[in-house]
């Protein structure tokens, strides 16, 4: 932890760009090391399903690698498909996004059996597979609608490590109030997940909207979701992860169908699948642990962990 705090002090000595910059897609492309796509893919893959929030840790984790996200520099020659010039705070933003896939992939793998049930029962018909995947969607709804109307302030206002701190501390303190306030209970039938309703679903996909603030996680926001409609800690999770296959899923496709041809442009096919594969492995082995664990323990180890990292964060942007 004091080799990390000592690492933020490193926040105030980044390079600072001159407003309408440009950098040509070959420095860019040089930015993106096997170094950095092995740093990336595992903080991707531990963080994306843990409820420690995986883009608040990719924040801090580009910071400390000297990442430069400058808003106001853009790469030279290049535009998405709105005719739009490519910033490299969206290069990193994007770059993440990428590296999604392999937690995309883990999530797949680690769910195969119950992802297979679920397709090949909606290609049947059957009730139960058309009412799980109904409940998925409706969860889904609700912060994908935020996050494409308000995409742009979101990542203008609260792509900060002020922020993330911020959301880590009351996000920890979040956990013990419901850890306290919300008993400990087993699963009301043997196949709990399947049995979700829409009410259910749509107060997990109201509390996923929190998630669209960095720091918060959308693994915690779903899970918390859960427990508030009535899941057991194992169904919660279970279902946060299904809901997080479409999310995710949904936002690299679109970011990458945006980019357009810059996409292959910018990011060197190399060192991106290093950072996708490094992230599927950590991601697989962090979901199958996950669930094992949150049904026997809670959640109150992670809640403590946000309240240490987000704690030592603020004192040392204040002393700074």
């Amino acid at each position: 932890m004091l080799r990390f705090a000592c690492g933020l002090w490193l926040l105030s000595s980044l390079p600072v760009f001159a407003a309408g910059e440009t950098r040509s897609p070959e420095e860019v492309r040089a930015d993106f090391t096997y170094g950095r796509a092995l740093v990336t893919g595992t903080v991707e893959g531990i963080t994306e399903y843990l409820p420690v929030s995986s883009t608040g840790h990719m924040i801090i984790s580009d910071r400390l690698l000297g990442v430069s996200n400058d808003p106001n520099v853009t790469v030279s020659g290049l535009a998405d498909r709105k005719g739009r010039a490519i910033s490299l705070e969206r290069v990193a933003d994007d770059y993440i996004v990428i590296i999604q896939l392999g937690a995309i992939l883990a999530v797949i793998v680690a769910f195969f059996g119950r992802i297979r049930t679920l397709l090949s029962g909606l290609c049947r018909g059957e009730r139960r597979s058309l009412d799980l995947a109904k409940a998925i969607f409706v969860a889904f709804i609700p912060a994908a609608l935020l996050g494409f109307l308000f995409k742009d302030a979101i990542a203008a206002y609260l792509f900060s490590v002020e922020v993330v701190a911020v959301a880590l501390l009351v996000g920890g303190i979040v956990i013990l109030a419901f850890e306290h306030l919300l008993p400990r209970k087993s699963a009301e039938s043997a196949d709990e997940v399947a049995a979700i309703g829409w009410r259910a679903a749509l107060t997990v996909g109201l509390c996923q909207c929190f998630a669209l603030i960095p720091g918060t996680s959308r693994s915690l926001a779903t899970i918390l979701g859960g427990r508030l409609a009535g899941l057991s800690h194992a169904a919660a999770t279970e279902f946060s992860f299904l809901v997080g296959l479409l999310t995710l899923s949904a936002a690299s496709i679109y970011k990458m169908w945006a980019l357009g041809p810059a996409l292959t442009q910018v990011y060197p096919a190399g060192p991106a699948s290093v950072g996708l594969v490094v992230a599927a492995v950590t991601a697989f082995v962090s979901v199958k642990w996950l669930v094992g664990y949150v049904s026997r323990n809670g959640l109150g180890v992670f809640a403590w962990y946000r309240i240490a990292l987000g704690g030592v964060i603020l004192a040392t942007l204040a002393l700074n």
